[in-house]
């Protein structure tokens, strides 16, 4: 995709965990998770609008996915770096919860969750506006 087209929020998304502006607690907190080796198997990001949830979740899986991390922080050379960056990847998942809220989205994605990754070591999904689902998905 040329820049030209490309939408606003991939074109200025943060691509390092350096780039995060206001995040610097949670940045510290995942960092130490990951030199650590200590990832826990799910995080909830939650915030007002515009703080950099997705973003951060982004690069989470990015990190943990890239081939070359330096100081935990995605290359953003490698091959999976580029294709999590350009919203291609089979690994990092983005779901709208807000169009997908209901019971049988929630079943679907539980039996794709059991997929292993294709390639790269994590498979990661991201369920943005989770607050939309609805009760019965929860």
């Amino acid at each position: 995709m040329s820049s030209s087209s490309q939408s606003l929020y991939r074109k200025w998304r943060s691509q390092t965990f350096g780039d995060l502006v206001g995040q610097e607690p949670v940045i510290r907190t995942l960092k130490n998770a990951l030199s650590s080796g200590k990832l826990a198997h799910a995080y909830l990001f939650t915030g007002p609008r515009g703080t950099g949830k997705t973003s951060t979740a982004r690069l989470l899986a990015k990190t943990i996915n890239c081939s070359a991390p330096v100081n935990g922080e995605p290359c953003n050379v490698c091959e999976q770096c580029r294709e999590i960056t350009a919203g291609n990847s089979f690994n990092v998942i983005e779901i709208d919860a807000a169009s997908n809220r209901g019971i049988d989205s929630v079943r679907d994605l539980r039996e794709k969750v059991m997929m292993p990754p294709s390639t790269g070591k994590y498979k990661v999904y991201v369920l943005d506006e989770a607050h939309m689902l609805t009760t019965e998905a929860f």
